[in-house]
């Protein structure tokens, strides 16, 4: 690990913490039989439409969804550094982001939402575990600017469903 010892050398960091790399429900077998069933259906809809594609995707759709329901998520460090901010061994860089929002209604949402400049991932969910959101506010002031940002629709469809 030297090269990853050099990378923190170079660009020190200001604040970090650790947290789960997403929020994780427990699973019980009624949210397993409804992926189940919502999957059949649509394998069984694909079969009525003799679209052959789309009931092979129905059923490895159905079992990746359970399979990714029941991982449990890792622990992972981030922190803001002088060059961007860090999540684990990737570096989003400030000249990318244009700009930030925490969005804080404990204990239901601590995350930090950060905007990016670049076209296919826009929108980078952070979340802040344990962490002092204002203590976190403070540092990403220096380096770029606070914009309301909502949460996105398909964030709060997974929620409801407690993905």
């Amino acid at each position: 690990m030297p090269d990853e010892e050099k990378i923190q050398d170079r660009f020190p960091s200001l604040f970090s913490w650790e947290a789960e790399e997403y929020e994780h429900y427990e699973k019980n077998k009624d949210w397993y039989w409804s992926v189940g069933i919502v999957a059949i259906g649509f394998f069984v809809l694909a079969i009525i439409l003799e679209n052959w594609l789309f009931a092979i995707i129905s059923l490895v759709g159905g079992f990746a969804v359970a399979l990714h329901g029941s991982k449990k998520p890792r622990i992972i460090e981030f922190s803001i550094t002088t060059r961007g901010i860090k999540a684990d061994k990737i570096l989003y860089p400030y000249d990318s982001l244009g700009h930030f929002w925490i969005h804080y209604d404990p204990p239901n949402h601590r995350e930090l939402y950060l905007i990016s400049k670049k076209m296919i991932q826009t929108q980078i969910n952070i979340p802040m575990g344990k962490a002092d959101p204002n203590e976190i506010r403070e540092h990403l002031l220096k380096f770029i600017e606070e914009k309301e940002i909502e949460e996105s629709l398909f964030d709060a469809i997974a929620r409801f469903f407690r993905f």
